[in-house]
């Protein structure tokens, strides 16, 4: 059943079937898509992508979701280079859009974490970063056949949202470089981007803060499966772990001026981090006492709505580890 709320869009893909609408989500796109000066789009070089400038260096390109939600990546327009953070499905000429918005600067790519859906548009790219915990993963799915069983059903038909397939980026393979927490990025004349290790929604996800706007690009900060027997961090994938960080960057809070998720609403108050902690907290507490149960992807989870956020936490029992 389509939504029945469309958000208008010229961009080339259409919804098959559409997510639930989110209204936390709903009237934030709304506005931002349909009447937003902020909004920049060039359909002669990429009818997939718009793209939105919330600072004056920062550049936030949205793509439909052709899997699941919508899809932010972010292009930091540095004095020296430029860093792009998360690639999505690379639809259209994702190199071409960025070379529209900074010219013939040198692009460091990086991935906040290593689900199909923000690594996909890494075959644009020579060479990607990521914390290390994730670099195996992200290493073992190059692979075109991968992104093909990502999106199509059973059947082989596309699951989620139509676009053209022959706009997807032929599979190249690319050199993937694991860091450490706290790894620097040099933009030139010293303009630093810091990765900072949030984990729990996988082993390796992170986190991006600019140290000249506070804007903190965070990822998928919104689950914990456990992790598994295949899985090399296990430690790394519970509720436990996404909390402790939290709680290790908490006395830095006041460098952030913004927080922006993969997904949905950014820019948001950086005191979505504290209630994020807060949640997990909850959750470390009394993990029987979620507020819901949801099927999420074939993983039943439990999860533990965030205070002001309009979103929750989700989690399986393995993921939470008893205080």
């Amino acid at each position: 059943m389509l939504d029945p709320r469309p958000i208008k869009s010229d961009l080339k893909t259409r919804y098959i079937n559409p997510e639930k609408e989110k209204p936390s989500r709903w009237s934030f796109l709304k506005i931002l898509r349909e009447f937003s000066t902020l909004k920049q789009f060039y359909p002669e070089i990429n009818p997939y992508a718009e793209v939105y400038k919330f600072r004056d260096n920062l550049y936030c390109i949205y793509f439909d979701g052709i899997h699941a939600a919508e899809m932010w990546c972010y292009l930091i327009d540095g004095p020296e280079k430029a860093l792009l953070i998360d690639t999505a499905f690379g639809l259209g000429d994702l190199k071409g859009l960025i070379h529209k918005l900074v010219g013939d600067k040198e692009v460091i790519v990086c991935n906040t974490h290593r689900h199909i859906d923000h690594v996909s548009g890494n075959s644009h790219f020579d060479k990607v970063y990521c914390h290390y915990a994730d670099a195996q993963a992200i290493k073992d799915n190059q692979s075109a056949q991968v992104v093909y069983d990502f999106v199509h059903d059973k059947n082989g038909e596309l699951s989620y949202t139509w676009f053209d397939e022959n706009d997807l980026p032929p599979f190249s393979p690319y050199e993937v470089i694991g860091v450490d927490n706290h790894h620097y990025f040099d933009l030139g004349q010293g303009y630093i981007v810091e990765l900072i290790h949030l984990p729990g929604h996988t082993a390796g996800q992170s986190g991006f803060l600019d140290h000249q706007n506070g804007c903190f690009f965070i990822g998928d900060v919104t689950s914990a499966f456990g992790g598994d027997e295949k899985e090399q961090y296990p430690e790394f994938c519970t509720i436990n772990s996404l909390r402790d960080a939290l709680k290790d960057f908490m006395p830095r809070i006041e460098e952030v001026s913004g927080v922006f998720p993969g997904h949905g609403t950014i820019d948001l108050h950086p005191k979505t981090l504290q209630y994020i902690m807060d949640t997990a907290n909850r959750i470390i507490a009394h993990p029987d006492w979620y507020d819901t149960k949801v099927d999420f992807f074939g993983t039943e989870m439990y999860a533990k709505f965030i205070y002001q956020q309009g979103s929750d936490l989700k989690y399986t029992k393995e993921a939470v580890i008893k205080e």
